[in-house]
């Protein structure tokens, strides 16, 4: 188990509490909480065009129908059956038989031709008949009816050390099925976020095109008056036209961006889809200290230090291997031999019971070996559960160090778009007024394209550092969620339909 927990770095091993996070918030507004309700159904995936889809929505459906999940709930299962199997042992163990043989042959056939005793196998009436003639022995029909108790009196300890292994494996499952669901949370939440970029990298790529071709009528229109040359109502449409492959490519990688959000939340590969989580949240930081705590009780270390009392009972079971073990048994039996082949009352008792005791004396020192070796698998797993801590901490320094600089950066890059939206505004009035050329204008243009931009890429920065640093920490701490929440409020407050 130690050995899958290693496996998945920043795959399988994964968050366990952790908030399914999202308010319902479209691209320009956001959605009443009555809204957010009626959305949620989703498990089934009616046809619906197009279908809504907000992260907490995206994420419920990925943990729902994911096959890793599902695959870790059945091992858990199988636990639980394994731990019934061993208590098993505690138990008497009952079994009943019914025998008919037929005898057709038998080496007591020729009694009966031996000189003084009668044909017939003994069902004449004669003086000489056949001695055995009464006993069991080649009688033509038998009957053999038991029932069989064995009762564990003492056995070296398995049965309560398997109890407990099976109880710790229980546990380290449960563990393991908290890092799945965590690895699952924070693969949706990062494809999801990945997917409402492409969205707003196509949407500022379309508003870009729309103000150059913008441009590109006022320059005809002044070029119809006057005030401009072939020259530049050329160098406006080659600029327009630039644009377009940006958008083509934009399109393609949200195409592509949706196509992995479906893969993940098992959703079908065509039809409308209509994201409902905007790329906002609340720019704050974060609590240090807990977040360490919270990595160093993480669901993975959790199930290191289970498999480390697991190998420690291993130690306790190769230990049992040199004590005796004790057992009882009964074995109530019923015979009959009737002339017919179906029996009738005369059933012949066949009682006992009886105590083993087996004591192990010498078994070439195997048992020494046993011993040793789950010895030294729990320095393994102790050694191994070090390395794991170890790697957590530095995996949460350096989605702690990322957090720290994408929040510097999103925070320098806010503001940015409204100056710039500002100094076009004033490029096109300077250019209506026959004091900017036309090259100033496309500036401006680049410019807020560029800083529209860089405020999305800072925000989907910000966002994935938080779903990273909250995985790392297991999702004790929630961060995204809160951070969204936060962000839905305010906007909520402020909304002026609200007076």
């Amino acid at each position: 188990m130690i050995d899958g927990i290693r496996r998945r770095p920043a795959h399988r091993w994964v968050v366990s509490i952790f908030a399914a996070a999202g308010l319902l918030m479209g691209l320009w507004g956001i959605p009443s909480a009555n809204a957010q309700e009626a959305d949620r159904p989703l498990r089934g995936v009616e046809s619906a065009d197009p279908l809504r889809l907000s992260l907490d929505q995206a994420v419920e459906q990925a943990l729902e129908t994911g096959e890793e999940v599902r695959l870790v709930r059945e091992q858990i299962l199988q636990a639980e059956e394994e731990i019934t199997q061993v208590r098993s042992g505690a138990f008497p163990q009952v079994s009943t038989n019914l025998t008919y043989t037929r005898q057709i042959r038998s080496i007591f056939d020729d009694l009966a031709t031996m000189p003084g005793m009668t044909p017939g196998n003994g069902m004449g009436n004669g003086d000489d008949e056949n001695p055995f003639a009464n006993l069991p022995f080649g009688r033509p029909n038998t009957w053999i009816a038991s029932l069989s108790i064995n009762q564990t009196l003492y056995a070296q300890g398995q049965v309560t050390i398997g109890l407990d292994i099976a109880e710790r494996v229980r546990t380290l499952l449960a563990r393991e099925l908290d890092e799945t669901e965590a690895e699952i949370r924070a693969e949706v939440q990062q494809a999801y976020f990945q997917a409402v970029f492409s969205d707003r990298l196509v949407e500022i790529s379309t508003e870009a095109w729309e103000l150059a071709d913008r441009q590109l009528e006022e320059v005809r229109s002044f070029q119809e008056r006057g005030l401009a040359s072939e020259f530049d109502v050329l160098t406006a449409r080659v600029e327009r036209d630039n644009l377009r492959p940006g958008i083509v490519e934009a399109e393609n990688t949200r195409r592509l961006a949706r196509q992995n959000l479906r893969r993940l939340v098992n959703l079908p590969r065509d039809g409308e889809l209509e994201l409902t989580t905007a790329l906002e949240a609340e720019l704050s930081d974060v609590d240090r200290r807990a977040l360490e705590e919270a990595v160093l009780g993480r669901p993975a270390l959790q199930a290191a230090a289970e498999q480390i009392r697991i190998q420690e009972d291993q130690v306790r079971l190769a230990r049992a291997g040199f004590r005796p073990s004790a057992s009882a048994f009964a074995d109530i039996g019923y015979q009959a031999f009737p002339t017919s082949v179906f029996p009738g009352s005369d059933w012949r008792e066949d009682w006992n019971v009886g105590v083993q005791v087996s004591i192990p004396l010498f078994t070439g020192f195997r048992r020494t070996a046993e011993v040793e070796s789950a010895r030294s698998q729990v320095r393994t797993s102790q050694l191994e559960r070090q390395r794991l801590e170890e790697g957590l901490l530095l995996e949460f320094d350096g989605a702690l160090a990322e957090f720290d600089g994408v929040l510097a950066d999103v925070e320098a890059r806010r503001g940015t778009v409204e100056q710039a939206t500002r100094a076009l505004e004033l490029a096109e009035l300077r250019f209506a007024a026959g004091s900017a050329t036309a090259l100033e204008v496309s500036n401006a243009r680049l410019n807020l394209q560029q800083a529209r931009l860089n405020e999305a890429e800072g925000l989907l920065g910000y966002v994935q550092a938080l779903s990273r640093l909250e995985r790392v920490t297991g999702g004790e701490v929630p961060l995204l969620t809160t951070r969204i929440q936060a962000v839905g409020e305010n906007h909520m407050d402020s909304d002026p339909r609200d007076g």
